[in-house]
């Protein structure tokens, strides 16, 4: 747990003239609120959660989004049923730590990097005795474990008045835990500068926000959210950048799914995925021809060795796409999950070995969407090192671009769409480029087992119904 005395030293070395936490640092002024986001900003006090428009609508890890000078807010819907889950804040906080961001948090006193200190497992407090799961009420505030099913783990106590604040379902329709995140830290001090004079306030790291608390502002609005939407713009780079899976920051596990736009078509490309510790697993993989006529990469890391592959504990890494002579075309920071970490989750994808469908167990982040998590996986097909053969029956990559059939409007790739549950009926809707499977009665059957099998493992879902870009009709036939 970080002391105070220690807190107190930071702030007394690091006492520097800082801009106002409220001051907007927009990256284009006059943006507007994107018509996606309009009426949800409104219902929700978006000038108080999320502050002014800072870009127009970009995407972010595939998701429709738009940065604000307090947060990223991104449109959920395909994946989401329940109204209050549709809109989610980006991971924004546990990103730009992740990513070792330079710079201050919000215009404090604080950095990033401390930050990066702040969160040391070493610091979370121990969970109270007999202390069963969710939250609990201790001297200090309420006790919350680092653990995403709030089940029994360490973690770190939230200041009453920041736990009063993200409790309020006007501003956080969805929830703490969804529209907040886990605590990240304890409670510690800054310092800002407001209208010409130095104040102490209080800070709390959690994964979507910071959270800062100044008794000398006005009632009701003592506790803000920093701006690390202004800091991300800042920092993380371009939300269209060449690396379009993984995204920045995210939190991966291996086999890591690749897809870049890098390199000219007919080109080979390297991917090399370095650790932070040292380790290092590279591959060299061939570059097509994207939709659009460019080069497009679409592969998959995964350790080679015919013996047990080595185990890197969680930790940052880097992702680097370098041309087949060794120069660096683009790069990017990921957090990858070792196999033993309990955020990383075991589920089977269903692939084929010769014409019948066989279980493959995967690891993928563990996620409260986990069907949407696992056709994720299905879609990208079989992984290295693929000993056994598999292969998959949904059209890859390759087959849509080359498909006789394809449509101009038609994409490089079949993607899931959405995916609903509702009374125990999932219905998975995919983008028209499934499409491109050809016809042929037992070709139509394994796509159908395929998906069908791998979301049935999940006890929600007791039958499953597959669309196309919403329709029914003429799907998956033969």
């Amino acid at each position: 747990m970080i002391k105070h005395r220690f807190i107190q030293v930071i702030c007394a070395i690091a006492l520097v003239v800082v801009l106002p936490i409220g001051a907007a640092q927009a990256a284009q002024p006059g943006s507007a609120i994107d018509p996606l986001f309009r009426d949800y900003y409104t219902r929700h006090q978006g000038i108080r959660v999320l502050g002014s428009p800072l870009t127009a609508l970009v995407e972010a890890d595939g998701y429709p989004a738009q940065y604000f000078e307090k947060g990223r807010i991104e449109d959920h819907r395909r994946d989401a049923s329940n109204p209050r889950w549709q809109y989610m804040y980006g991971r924004l906080a546990a990103e730009l730590i992740e990513r070792n961001a330079p710079g201050s948090v919000s215009a404090t006193t604080i950095t990033y990097a401390d930050l990066r200190r702040y969160i040391d497992p070493a610091y979370r407090t121990p969970a109270p005795q007999h202390f069963a799961g969710g939250v609990l009420p201790v001297h200090d505030g309420m006790f919350v474990p680092y653990d995403p099913q709030l089940r029994p783990a360490p973690g770190y106590i939230v200041a009453p008045y920041f736990w009063a604040y993200m409790n309020q379902a006007n501003l956080f329709p969805g929830g703490w835990l969804h529209d907040i995140g886990l605590p990240m830290s304890d409670t510690f001090t800054a310092v800002a500068s407001k209208q010409g004079a130095q104040r102490t306030i209080f800070m709390q790291a959690f994964e979507r926000t910071v959270l800062t608390y100044d008794m000398r502002n006005p009632a009701g609005w003592q506790v803000e959210r920093g701006n690390i939407g202004a800091d991300a713009l800042h920092t993380l780079p371009g939300p269209s950048g060449p690396i379009e899976i993984p995204a920045a920051g995210a939190r991966v596990t291996l086999p890591l799914h690749i897809l870049a736009h890098v390199g000219q078509p007919g080109e080979q490309v390297i991917a090399r995925l370095r650790w932070q510790d040292g380790a290092e697993l590279m591959r060299l993989f061939p570059v097509l021809r994207g939709a659009d006529g460019q080069g497009l990469l679409i592969g998959a890391l995964n350790w080679m060795n015919e013996g047990a592959p080595p185990q890197p504990a969680t930790q940052p890494a880097t992702l680097e796409l370098l041309s087949a002579s060794g120069q660096l075309e683009t790069q990017e920071t990921i957090t990858v999950l070792s196999a033993s970490d309990p955020d990383a989750q075991l589920i089977t994808l269903y692939l084929l070995l010769g014409e019948k469908v066989a279980p493959v167990q995967q690891r993928v982040p563990r996620t409260v969407r986990i069907g949407t998590a696992a056709l994720n996986a299905l879609l990208c097909g079989p992984s290295p090192p693929n000993l056994a053969g598999f292969s998959t029956a949904i059209p890859r990559p390759e087959q849509v671009l080359s498909y006789p059939g394809r449509a101009p409007d038609w994409g490089d790739r079949v993607r899931l769409r959405s995916l609903t549950i509702v009374d125990g009926v999932a219905t998975a809707d995919f983008s028209q480029e499934l499409r491109a499977y050809g016809g042929g009665s037992l070709r139509v059957m394994l796509i159908r087992q395929q998906i069908t099998q791998t979301l049935l493992q999940f006890p929600s879902v007791r039958e499953v119904r597959i669309t196309i870009e919403g329709q029914t009709e003429g799907v998956l036939e033969p």
